[in-house]
């Protein structure tokens, strides 16, 4: 049906409806001039009721003109509902009326004003009740099942009953010709002269002048009187050239202004442009292109189109124009003003002539004109402005090719407003489950800021974290990332760091992510945006929020290199080894305590990536993984080699081994503390391990020695025992048959000697000779 995607776009949706609204559809009136296609609705609707099964493929298509009838209302009353035999004179049988043919079917009722107010009445009271009586009868009622379709030229107010249109809940008016597009306009003429190529079995060459003249039509009988008149034009030249395949209508002067039209023409296919027409869309299009590759200002490129609309000016079709315009102003308000806070001060001129340029599209063959190169220039130049006028197209006209050959126009629409729009240098996210929850926060925000800040995404309640990234993924590459761009994506409920995660795998920009989203916190990141803010002060500011949102902005477990603490007897433990390394190293390194079953997850559900700043894991016990990361033991530390593992690991981080031997130290005295504090009973652990480390290297400096963590660790544990059992015998007699016989045994039992004197001196007891032998059977293969 011509116009059905444009003017008559609405009305054909609503149509269907009435089609399709259970368990019957509903009735519905169409009004307008004689010769509008009423009639050519009405049965459009019945194949499509039939194409879809929405009533029997027998079903009757019954048709009435209730002004054949409007002098004889009761003959009118017994053709509608029938008659009883007797009902009058002549009445000499039981006669079924149109209403009982059109069951299971559509019974269409033309000029319906002319009915009388008593018919109104049956009628409503069938639309009721599904029934009515034949004239004559009282008693039995007829059934049926009845869809109706009324029709009338007339205003609905001045001759039907308010009882009888409340029953007809639809009601479509059909525009007169001079009121459809010249795009339809045209499309009807064609079609019109194509029934009559189809008719005669001939090509008609139809002058553009005849054309022309037939498109201003204007004349009561509308798309009849049009056909009629085209009618005429065939019968004329056809009688005069029964033999030629090809007639001609209109002077022959100049056979390239002629439209060829056969019985295979496509109506809706013309492009009513001619050459010279292309020759100026062509010129401007390609100037625009000249004038963006050479950084031309805006305001040279907005007089170019100007200037262009002003040579096309006999293409203005106000009908059409005076459409566009509708839903241009709509989609300002619905999408620019209200969703992405843009406000336009335009005057009604300049929205002419932004709906003057999208009606070209109209007058375009689909595959004539191609403006890629221009959408590609316009989408690298003004990335986040070619964004908000897509969706402003969309509200205007959704078809691609419409929104392709549109793009001039969004210099004049966004003149004054471009470099606005596009002097945000971040890519702004709200995602929420629910209806409408991320767009009335994007909303506030964008209009509080009064610029596109923020797009959101409204999401259903199960939606997948797949889903959502797709949601992401998409915007994201419509925005075109940039040098020193960054992301900021705020959603209600969900993992913030496989969000996180997801979102890197398709994006090198900085990236926050924050949780739990609130009006206030859109509100406070908006603003910061808009300021330009660098994204660490942004990032900052996000995290000021606390705990109870949750951020993150860096990829992995951290943005810093850290190592990871994780011990199976519990935080406590975990938590004093990240003391001793904050106050041993240099703190080039993050220290990240975490529960070891928590430690297990994150190991097992993330990848070799998340993990890219971690330099090793210590835990307590041994971890399997398939993860190219080092886990060390903590007790494997003690021994030689676990130490130089230890060891190896740091200094590759670029750690100071002074450092390292501090962290051993700390770490070895807090072991041995905690190895003793049960086995001592009189003394202080934390007081006598300061002691036998004193005593330890003391030793290790006389032979110039290092002993691994191990031996120290005995050493410190023996030590510590040795203290308090020479405390506890301090007044026993020595009783000891040890003997140093060796040059080296003596030297020990000489350098041991000096080391004690000083515990000596503070206890007040004497180390025997046999404790000393003790320590050297410890030291022996050292020294």
């Amino acid at each position: 049906m011509i116009g059905s995607t444009g003017s008559l776009k609405e009305i054909v949706k609503r149509c269907q409806e009435s089609i399709v609204y259970p368990p019957n559809g509903f009735p519905i009136i169409i009004t307008g001039p004689s010769g509008v296609g009423k009639s050519f609705l009405a049965k459009n609707i019945y194949k499509q009721a039939k194409s879809i099964k929405a009533i029997d493929s027998q079903a009757k298509f019954i048709t009435l003109n209730a002004a054949d009838y409007a002098n004889n209302p009761e003959l009118l009353s017994s053709v509608l509902f029938g008659y009883k035999k007797g009902a009058f004179t002549g009445a000499n049988e039981d006669t079924l009326g149109l209403i009982d043919q059109a069951n299971n079917g559509y019974f269409f009722l033309d000029e319906v004003h002319r009915l009388p107010k008593e018919s109104q009445e049956k009628l409503f009271s069938l639309l009721d009740s599904g029934q009515f009586y034949p004239l004559g009868e009282n008693k039995i009622a007829h059934k049926v099942k009845v869809r109706f379709i009324f029709a009338t030229t007339e205003e609905l107010d001045s001759f039907l009953l308010k009882t009888f249109m409340r029953r007809v809940p639809l009601h479509v008016k059909l525009p007169a010709f001079k009121k459809r597009p010249l795009v339809e306009r045209l499309s009807l003429i064609f079609d019109a002269f194509k029934n009559e190529a189809i008719r005669t079995n001939k090509e008609y060459f139809i002058s553009n002048q005849i054309i022309e003249e037939l498109s201003q039509n204007k004349a009561a009988g509308n798309i009849g009187a049009v056909e009629n008149a085209i009618k005429l034009l065939c019968a004329a030249v056809y009688t005069e050239h029964t033999n030629d395949s090809k007639i001609y209508i209109g002077t022959k002067d100049n056979r390239d202004s002629y439209v060829a039209v056969s019985k295979d023409f496509d109506v809706n296919n013309y492009s009513s442009l001619q050459k010279r027409d292309y020759d100026l869309l062509s010129n401007v299009h390609q100037e625009l292109l000249n004038s963006v590759e050479n950084n031309n200002n805006i305001s040279d490129q907005v007089l170019l189109l100007m200037k262009f609309l002003k040579k096309i000016d006999y293409l203005k079709d106000d009908v059409l124009i005076e459409n566009i315009e509708f839903k241009v102003k709509q989609a300002i308000k619905n999408v620019l003003t209200r969703k992405y806070g843009v406000k336009l001060s335009l005057s009604d001129d300049e929205l002419y002539q932004i709906s003057f340029g999208m009606s070209l599209y109209y007058f375009i063959s689909n595959n004539d004109f191609k403006m890629d190169q221009l959408v590609k220039k316009f989408e690298n130049l003004y990335p986040r402005t070619m964004y908000i006028y897509n969706r402003f197209l969309d509200e205007v006209n959704s078809d691609e090719k419409f929104k392709e050959l549109s793009i001039p126009w969004l210099l004049l629409l966004f003149k004054d407003k471009i470099k606005m729009i596009e002097s945000i240098k971040y890519t702004g996210i709200i995602l929420a489950h629910g209806d409408n929850t991320a767009t009335s926060i994007q909303s506030v925000v964008n209009n509080l800021c009064g610029n596109y800040i923020f797009e959101a995404f409204d999401m259903p309640i199960d939606v997948s974290i797949h889903e959502i990234n797709e949601y992401v993924q998409k915007y994201i590459k419509s925005q075109k990332d940039r040098e020193h761009k960054g992301i900021f994506v705020l959603f209600d409920m969900g993992s913030l760091t496989q969000m996180f995660t997801e979102i890197k795998k398709y994006s090198n920009c900085e990236l926050l992510v924050i949780n739990n989203v609130t009006t206030a916190t859109a509100l406070d990141t908006g603003i910061r945006i808009q300021r330009n803010d660098t994204f660490n002060d942004i990032t900052k500011a996000a995290n000021r929020f606390g705990k109870a949102f949750g951020t993150q902005y860096y990829e992995g477990l951290s943005d810093k290199l850290n190592i990871i603490v994780s011990c199976m007897s519990g935080v406590g433990l975990s938590e004093e080894i990240k003391r001793m390394m904050l106050e041993s190293l240099s703190n080039k390194f993050e220290i990240i305590t975490m529960d070891y079953k928590d430690l297990k997850q994150t190991l097992e559900n993330h990848e070799q990536k998340f993990f890219d700043k971690t330099k090793f894991v210590v835990t307590t016990t041994d971890i399997d993984t398939n993860l190219d990361i080092d886990i060390i033991n903590i007790y494997d530390i003690m021994e030689k080699s676990g130490y130089n593992y230890l060891e190896r690991l740091l200094l590759d981080s670029g750690e100071q081994k002074p450092n390292i031997e501090a962290l051993m130290d700390k770490m070895l005295k807090f072991f041995t503390i905690e190895g003793i504090k049960d086995r001592l009973q009189f003394l202080n652990p934390d007081v006598v391990i300061d002691e036998v480390q004193l005593i330890t290297q003391k030793y290790q400096e006389y032979y110039d020695i290092s002993f691994d963590g191990k031996t120290k660790l005995n050493l410190y544990m023996h030590l510590s025992l040795m203290i308090e059992r020479m405390l506890v015998n301090a007044r026993k007699e020595e009783n000891s048959n040890v003997s140093f016989d060796s040059e080296k045994e003596k030297e020990f039992y000489s350098v041991s000697k000096a080391i004690f004197k000083s515990i000596e001196l503070k206890y007040n007891f004497k180390v025997n000779d046999y404790e000393i032998s003790l320590m050297y059977q410890l030291l022996h293969s050292y020294i």
